[in-house]
This record gives structure tokens, sequence and C-alpha cells, in this order.
């Protein structure tokens, strides 16, 4: 079991079985890690922490798919791109900072010829490295290789036809092969679902096919206005109606079908309109934007920004750990509870939902400041004439 002192106490990971647990300092010291000086202060509220737990790194922006929704706009491989050694001096640096995770993806991650090395070496550092993929690489031989990461997703955002609702082509049986190839070489495998409004009706369809195959989970990611995304978002955002059904519908299909279903940060509005205990969300650590904090993003050419959605705030990963402090854009984004204007300011869950996507924000509402206008409680507001 790894871990890492912050000043409310601690941060806890293991692999097998795999978890990451905040705990206070009471929790720490019955575990026998012993006293930290950051427990010198006075409050034991999370806060802002000495490092992110994750980093999401986009090892090469090359991709064969091209898909027409790629939040990266890959295709091609960046100006600038890292090499095998400035690669691993940036996983250096996070391992370093205390990170835990580091998620490696694209582009295509397995257009890079030393990308097992590149995990291989993660692991030595003590980093967990995870891989999402689309299928079109994979042979068998990869496969059995794969058992290097934590977990490997592969993209599928439907069953069937629907597979290519968003990506303009249909790789379903592609993936699914993939898929198989994973598990039969037992490789902890997922899938990533980019979710929105031409394949929500088909989640149902899509949980089954997780049972029947095997799958670990499947982690519903929002659609994003971002990279070639951002010309299809009108068209794909998912609708008032969805997001309000979103909640029970995954829980009542996780459990129907005994498959683990997560969401991205980015659909806490969507659960908080269901009024959950906020007590129950803080235990569970259910929050919404943790960009810039406990959550990191970085491009294939070195430059870092709040969370893979967010413009770059003018930092590298080389100077990462002298900016984590004081760069201003990271203080942007941490801050932004205290600045939230309405209707998330008077908000029982602002603490927890930290006003949303702000990608999305940004795209549609042309600030980051502004909260996520698609968040149902916003909505609502907007219809009955209150702040927008």
């Amino acid at each position: 079991m790894k871990h890492r002192f912050e000043s409310f106490g601690g941060i806890v990971a293991s692999e097998e079985p795999p978890f990451l647990a905040f705990v206070d300092r009471r929790f720490m010291r019955e575990l026998g890690l012993g006293e930290s000086s950051l427990w010198k202060a006075a409050s034991e509220a999370v806060g802002i922490l000495s490092a992110p737990t994750e980093v999401h790194m986009a090892v090469t922006n090359a991709c064969p798919v091209r898909c027409e929704h790629c939040y990266m706009g890959a295709g091609e491989a960046e100006s600038g791109e890292m090499g095998t050694a400035a690669l691993k001096d940036a996983l250096r640096e996070f391992a370093e900072m205390g990170v835990f995770h580091v998620a490696l993806g694209g582009g295509e991650a397995l257009a890079r010829d030393d990308i097992f090395e590149i995990a291989g070496f993660a692991r030595e550092i003590g980093l967990v490295p995870n891989l999402t993929v689309s299928g079109v690489l994979m042979t068998d031989e990869t496969a059995r290789r794969m058992t290097v990461f934590g977990q490997v997703n592969v993209s599928v955002d439907g069953v069937g036809a629907a597979y290519g609702v968003h990506r303009g082509r249909d790789l379903f049986e592609t993936a699914d092969r993939a898929l198989g190839m994973l598990l039969e070489a037992g490789v902890a495998a997922g899938i990533n679902c980019v979710l929105g409004r031409r394949n929500f009706e088909g989640v149902p369809e899509l949980f089954a096919y997780a049972r029947s195959r095997g799958a670990s989970e499947i982690e519903f990611l929002r659609f994003k206005p971002s990279g070639r995304g951002a010309g299809l978002y009108e068209k794909c955002r998912t609708t008032f109606d969805q997001n309000v059904r979103l909640a029970p519908m995954l829980a009542r299909l996780s459990e129907e079908h005994g498959v683990t279903a997560k969401v991205d940060c980015s659909f806490i509005p969507m659960i908080c309109w269901h009024s959950p205990p906020p007590e129950f969300l803080e235990a569970t650590a259910t929050y919404g934007c943790e960009a810039g904090n406990v959550l990191l993003g970085a491009r294939s050419d070195g430059s870092v920004c709040g969370c893979s959605f967010l413009p770059g705030i003018g930092v590298r990963v080389d100077e990462l750990r002298d900016a984590w402090r004081a760069s201003p854009g990271l203080e942007s984004l941490r801050t932004w509870t205290a600045r939230a204007p309405e209707p998330c300011r008077s908000c029982e869950y602002l603490g927890i939902c930290k006003g949303g996507c702000h990608a999305v924000a940004l795209h549609v509402a042309g600030s980051l400041d502004a909260p996520d206008p698609d968040c149902p409680r916003v909505v609502r507001r907007r219809e009955e004439g209150g702040a927008r």
C-alpha cells in the first residue's frame, strides 16, 4: 500500500484491491504511518493537495482512426512531441511529487513503439500506469503485454452501429475483438463510453454487452466541446431529460448487470439534481471539477492543463513542481467556488459540484467562471427567469 501525507491527514492507495482514499490524521496514525510536519496546520479541510493524485498524459497526438468527435483533434503527431527520455523525465517528475496514477492516452497510445517501455518505467518508479485504446492496433501479442497496466479501457460508445454515432466510423467489431484479446490475456479491462444525445438510449444494451464480455467496468465520459468535438457539441450534448435520467438509470443497470458504472466529474451536477445527502457524496469522494488539484492534464508536447479538456496554463511538465503552488492558471481553477455566481453560490452542493464542467462553460458561455450551462439546476433556474 502506498501513502502520501497531506495537511488533513493523507492519501492511501492500493492496487489489489484497487482503491485510493483520503483519510484523516487519526487514521494515518492507526495505520502506523507516523507523523507529518504538514499536520501543524490547524485546519483539517482537504483544500489544495501537495500534488495531483492522477495525471492524464497524452503520449502522442497520432491516431489512425481520426474520430470526428476527438477531444484532442488527434490524427498527426503533434509538433514537439516528447521522445522516450523526455517522457520518462516527465513521469519521474510526477513520481517525485507523489502522484499515484498516470492515465496514458492520446491520440492512440499504441502508435508509440516505446509505449511498453514507458509503462514499465512508470512501474519502476512507483506510478500505476493505466491506458485507454481504440483497439485498432491491438494484437494478441500486444494484449499479453498489457498486464503492465493497472487498467486498460477500450473506447466503445455503443453496441453495433451505435458505436459510430460520434466517431463517424463503425469499428465496433475491431473494438470488440480488442476487448476480447485483453480479457483473454487476463488484463483488467473495461469500457470507456463518450455519452451524448445520440447514444444515450443505447446504454442498457451497452451494459448487457459488458456483462456478456466480462468487462470490469464502464466509465461514462460526458461529450465535451473540445478538439473536433467542439464543432459537434450542440448536436451531441445530452438533453435536460437525459441528464436528469442518468444517475438512476446507471444505478439500476449497474445493479442489474453486475457491472461497475463510473462517471467522470463533469456528470456530478446530474447526480446532485437528485438531492443526495452532501455528507454521503463527501464520504464517497464524489466531487465535481478537480482540475488543477486532484487531477491534471498534460499534452504530448509537455504542456500542462488543468484537465485534458481545458486550455494550457503556460506551464510545462518539467516546471510543474515549482508551478504547483505558484501558477495563476491553477489558482484560478482552484478558487472558483470563492467567486461562484448564482445559482451556484447559493446551491448546497457548491463545495462538491464546484460549478460543473468548466470546459463546457467556456465553450457555451465564453467564460471559465460561468456555471455549467447544462447543469439541470442551472437550466431550471434559467427557465424560471433567474440568474444566468
